[in-house]
């Protein structure tokens, strides 16, 4: 799991499934501090599944390699695109050959009213976060070219919050 923040999600992923071992990465240690304290604090028995890594992909290559499975959510979207393009390879170069990737974030699409409250709505995100924390991205970038160039395919995709979010599942083929 990659920049997934104050670990809500992995909470729910570590109570839903039983898979061994979970990297949990992020280049905020302040997130990576609140991630491992959830943990602690609301499925303790779970801790010893979980490895936190401090790294920023917009540097630094994966902790390790040969990765099954990888979540991105809301995560891609902070980017500007070169080192999206970046990003996406070094996460990409260090999955298996049948690697599947969660990915969730923000989209612009459906009819010309979904288009313009997404706009709407990422203009302000963007506007809001660039002041607080710093990100790099002014508008959002759609990553699914990148995640093809890699092979990652789309088996499964949802859209939430009226057209507002999507949520993909791709198998690298």
């Amino acid at each position: 799991m990659i920049g997934e923040g104050d670990g809500r999600f992995l909470l729910e992923f570590l109570k839903q499934t039983n898979c061994p071992q979970v990297h949990y990465i992020d280049s905020s240690q302040v997130m990576l501090d609140l991630a491992q304290a959830r943990i602690n604090k609301q499925f303790p028995e779970a801790r010893p599944r979980v490895r936190f890594y401090k790294c920023d992909l917009s540097k630094e290559n994966m902790p390790e390699d040969n990765y099954n499975l990888v979540v991105t959510n809301f995560f891609l979207d902070v980017f500007n695109e070169p080192t999206l393009s970046q990003g996406i390879t070094r996460i990409a170069d260090s999955c298996c050959n049948d690697a599947i990737w969660l990915y969730a974030d923000f989209q612009v699409a459906g009819s010309r009213l979904k288009q313009l409250r997404a706009t709407l709505w990422l203009k302000t995100m963007y506007l809001f976060f660039k002041v607080v924390s710093n990100i790099q991205a002014t508008a959002l970038i759609d990553p699914a070219p990148l995640l093809e160039a890699h092979g990652f395919r789309v088996i499964h995709q949802r859209e939430f919050a009226h057209g507002l979010m999507r949520a993909e599942f791709r198998r690298r083929v």
